[in-house]
């Protein structure tokens, strides 16, 4: 449209110059009736790009800036458990311990919970590092594959599209190690359901902690935290994780 509009102009200022019975004033008076109108059909033009610029932008989009900054982290920790005074002795004189899940800001996570949002954080990297090595077409079909519905298809574009805001091989790279790290907290999730109870108790007390699956539990940190704050911290992660989409990442998606 803007092609057809200056081939116009474009015409219209050749046949003024070429006129010869045109005043040079009269020209310049058509010269600015034209600039004029360039001036407001741009700034129609650019209105109507932006508008449907902001209409198509999806939603459901994240920047790979805020992947980082909101990805998830959970780690095991030795946790020395209180009671109102600080005291950390059970009955028998033993130490109460419990190995519990931690979250970045310190907090004690649910197990379901904290899958939910790592899953749901693979399933953005992924589709991050997608659009950067194959393109928003590429992260519209994966998302399809994903999401199973033209939502989803929307989620992979718009997550495609923000990837574009990557601005360097740095950023590149620091999408790929956060992808890595998440992957690994996954399996050591696994590796935790099955061996603890949601008390943070081993499913069986024969169980050698120095070696689950490569894992030495005993080698965890160790931290103190009162019985209070583990029953209130548990149950508030348990009741965001019930709100969180239940994403399933299926095996073709490669992150």
């Amino acid at each position: 449209m803007k092609k057809m509009l200056l081939k116009k102009i474009t015409i219209a200022i050749a046949i003024a110059f070429c006129a010869t019975n045109i005043s040079a004033q009269g020209f310049f008076k058509k010269l600015e009736k034209v600039t004029n109108k360039v001036e407001s059909a741009t700034k129609v033009l650019d209105s109507t790009a932006e508008s449907e610029s902001a209409n198509q932008q999806p939603t459901d989009s994240i920047s790979p800036q805020d992947f980082l900054k909101d990805a998830p982290s959970y780690t095991v920790s030795k946790v020395i458990v209180t009671d109102s005074l600080g005291n950390s002795l059970n009955e028998d004189g033993t130490t109460r311990v419990r190995y519990l899940l931690i979250d970045k800001d310190g907090k004690v996570c649910e197990s379901n919970a904290a899958k939910k949002h790592l899953n749901s954080a693979l399933k953005s990297g992924g589709l991050i590092l997608l659009k950067v090595g194959g393109g928003a077409t590429a992260g519209a079909l994966i998302g399809k594959k994903v999401g199973g519905s033209k939502k989803g298809a929307w989620i992979g574009a718009g997550v495609g599209a923000a990837a574009g805001l990557l601005g360097s091989s740095k950023d590149i790279k620091k999408v790929k190690e956060q992808v890595k790290l998440m992957k690994e907290c996954k399996k050591l999730l696994a590796t935790y359901e099955k061996t603890f109870t949601e008390e943070g108790i081993p499913t069986d007390a024969s169980i050698d902690l120095t070696d689950v699956d490569g894992i030495n539990f005993t080698a965890c940190e160790e931290i103190t935290k009162s019985a209070d704050d583990v029953k209130n911290e548990f149950l508030t992660s348990k009741t965001n994780g019930e709100s969180l989409e239940d994403v399933e990442l299926p095996d073709d998606l490669k992150v």
